[in-house]
């Protein structure tokens, strides 16, 4: 057993091997600042301010270890909770990794730690371009009780909408312990729209599943800035994505979605094909809306509707 107390940094050790440590005496490694606000509905709101060594390797696991251990040193450490992360990750140079989402149920600190760690971990091991992060500031709102709900069932009171009009979705999601809400989305029609039409309501996690298969395999970010962009549009777990699909195809090229595309478009990029940068999207995305809530979502219903022009 070792006793031991810290005193001032005098220098930063560079190598760790089986047979002896090393280092260098002088100023100690560069550090990342990490301040995390935990507002719970149990105790009063408490501020951490720390901060985890910069390195590909050890930033990651220093930083999942520090935010799980804060969430189960003071919240509850066994049985459902709920965690409400938001926040941002200041990346020089570029844009910041901004953090919204919701985490429920017995893995909850887990998941809410992960959800931070992932986009460090893969910026940080990106083939790109070194980066450097410049600081972390989170704020997690706790609660001791699941917040998730169930899509039950979706529908439109006239399943022949005219084409230019605004039409009420309504989705039911049935609450833990069985409560039933009903939530109302407006639908806006496109004025060129015509014929049989698929209205898709989703989870985020069930429509990212739909959209890998469509795209037959996962279209790589080509930059830094396309990575974080990717990062900044994950869809929410407590977020119903609702996409309007017709029967014209689009394409991905070079990771980019590029739905509903004419067909004089789409020979040219087809017949254009460089390095295996193009895929071809079977369904135009004619719209999508979000519909925000409360609780972690689950679930998927597809409506089929007849769109009249006239």
């Amino acid at each position: 057993m070792k006793l031991s107390s810290t005193g001032e940094v005098i220098g930063t050790f560079l190598q760790d091997r089986a047979t002896a440590i090393a280092g260098k005496l002088g100023p100690g490694p560069r550090m990342i600042p990490i301040t995390l606000t935990l507002d719970s509905n149990r105790a009063p709101k408490r501020t951490f301010h720390f901060s985890v060594v910069n390195d590909q390797l050890l930033t990651p696991l220093a930083t999942y270890v520090s935010l799980f251990n804060t969430l189960t040193s003071y919240e509850r450490q066994a049985g459902s909770a709920t965690f409400a992360v938001h926040g941002v990750a200041e990346v020089r140079k570029h844009e910041p990794i901004a953090f919204d989402n919701l985490f429920s149920g017995d893995q909850a600190a887990t998941g809410a730690a992960a959800y931070v760690v992932a986009p460090l971990t893969y910026l940080l091991g990106n083939d790109y371009e070194r980066i450097d992060v410049d600081g972390l500031d989170l704020t997690i709102t706790a609660a001791e009780e699941p917040k998730t709900a169930t899509l039950e069932r979706v529908w439109l009171d006239d399943l022949r909408p005219r084409a230019g009009r605004t039409v009420p979705l309504k989705v039911l999601l049935r609450t833990y312990r069985g409560e039933d809400v009903v939530r109302t989305l407006p639908i806006h029609i496109p004025a060129n729209a015509n014929g049989e039409l698929s209205l898709m309501v989703s989870d985020g996690v069930r429509l990212g599943q739909l959209e890998q298969r469509e795209t037959r395999f996962p279209q790589q970010p080509r930059s830094v800035d396309q990575v974080i962009k990717a990062l900044n549009k994950a869809r929410r777990n407590n977020t119903l994505y609702v996409k309007l699909l017709g029967r014209d195809s689009g394409a991905v090229v070079n990771g980019e979605r590029l739905p509903s595309l004419p067909p004089s478009v789409l020979g040219v990029l087809e017949a254009d094909r460089n390095g295996g940068n193009f895929n071809l999207l079977q369904g135009a995305n004619l719209g999508e809306w979000e519909l925000p809530t409360e609780r972690v979502v689950s679930g998927a219903r597809t409506l089929t509707i007849i769109v009249s022009s006239n």
